[in-house]
């Protein structure tokens, strides 16, 4: 996975789960709970601040950790 701001296909899917996990009224709090990855971190990813994430793999892994917590959530729904 390409994590940077060039990476079009990875900002597009963030921004897509951020908005999914907003419209499904998913907290922070609860993802930070679920996966142990603090908000502050979850903040970064989805405002695209990936400077502020961890080096790799760390970052790759926090990015996908986020998208199945929010997926998995929805599916619940």
């Amino acid at each position: 996975m390409d994590i940077s701001k060039n990476n079009t296909d990875l900002i597009n899917k963030i921004e897509k789960v951020s908005e999914l996990r907003k419209s499904i009224s998913l907290e922070l709090r609860t993802i930070a709970n679920k996966t142990n990855i603090s908000t502050s971190i979850l903040k970064s990813i989805e405002s695209l601040k990936f400077d502020k994430l961890p080096p790799y793999p760390m970052k790759e892994s926090f990015i996908n950790q986020y998208f199945n917590e929010v997926e998995k959530r929805d599916d619940q729904e």
